[in-house]
């Protein structure tokens, strides 16, 4: 009797084991292998973006440039006017040259201002600058005004500037030496030469006491010629020409005259700005600020 009890306890105890659900435990172990493991961790879908319209980029406007300021009119001389930098002279004094028709100082009535006080004294000229109707010049000198303004014109438009010597009015009765520090530049309503020169009835030196720069231009109705002069000096010049340079007599000065000007051409164009006196810059500044009433 045990004996059958005891096989239909270990009957139901099999029947029970066949009906429990079966589950596969999952090994804990670490692979040794390379690959990485991937994981089966569910992931979210990523949310997909509305794509939106692209908008386009702001222009950026570049820097206008800047302009130096205008210097404002401090001198009015009959139809010119500009402005005086109080470095370089203290006043001015104006003047209406009345006409001549003797000798080689022919020219019609004019305007003349003439710088006082000027940075420099006790030169050969006075600085000045002179407004002169071109019509009733050419009316006096017909044979001699037109070909200088011709000549202007042309050098205005990058004509060659040559060996003859460059234009000046009015006339005087000296020749022209040399000429260095050669350039067009414009003023308020024209345009004209500047240049470094000095002017002689004999051969000698260029130096500080002689030498002066000049602009001379026409305004752009070709109505009026505006010409300046303005004493200048550089430290490689002598203060006055009464003594050939290098000890040399009057004669070999003169044998030697064309080497000479050559050379002391070559060395003053070599030089700087702010090596004269006034600066090229403070002269160019108060061309460049010249107006005429036409």
């Amino acid at each position: 009797m045990k004996r059958v009890a005891y096989f239909l306890t270990i009957l139901s105890i099999l029947m029970f084991a066949c009906n429990l659900p079966t589950s596969v435990i999952p090994s804990t172990a670490t692979s040794s292998s390379p690959e990485t493991a991937i994981s089966t961790v569910p992931v979210a879908p990523t949310a997909t973006e509305i794509p939106t319209k692209p908008v386009a980029p702001t222009a950026i406007e570049p820097p206008a440039a800047t302009e130096p300021p205008v210097p404002q009119v401090n001198v009015n001389c009959n139809e010119l006017a500009f402005f005086l930098d109080p470095a370089l002279a203290t006043g001015s004094h104006c003047e209406t040259i009345a006409a001549s028709t003797e000798g080689m100082e022919v020219h019609p009535q004019y305007t003349q201002l003439t710088l006082q006080g000027y940075v420099l004294s006790d030169k050969f000229f006075t600085a000045h600058i002179s407004v002169l109707p071109v019509q009733a010049y050419t009316n006096l000198l017909p044979d001699s005004i037109p070909p200088d303004v011709a000549k202007l014109q042309a050098l205005i438009g990058g004509g060659a500037t040559g060996d003859k010597g460059l234009p000046l009015l009015p006339y005087f009765n000296a020749g022209q030496e040399f000429f260095a520090q050669y350039k067009v530049m414009s003023f308020g309503n024209g345009k004209g030469i500047r240049y470094l020169t000095q002017y002689t009835q004999f051969i000698d030196p260029i130096n500080n006491h002689e030498m002066f720069y000049t602009f001379q231009g026409l305004t752009n109705d070709g109505k009026y010629w505006v010409s300046a002069v303005l004493p200048i000096s550089n430290p490689i010049l002598p203060a006055d020409g009464n003594n050939p340079p290098n000890g040399q007599s009057q004669e070999e000065f003169s044998n030697n005259f064309v080497t000479y000007i050559a050379d002391i051409t070559a060395k003053l164009n070599s030089q700087p700005s702010e090596n004269f006196s006034p600066t090229l810059t403070m002269l160019d500044g108060l061309v460049n600020s010249i107006k005429i009433q036409t």
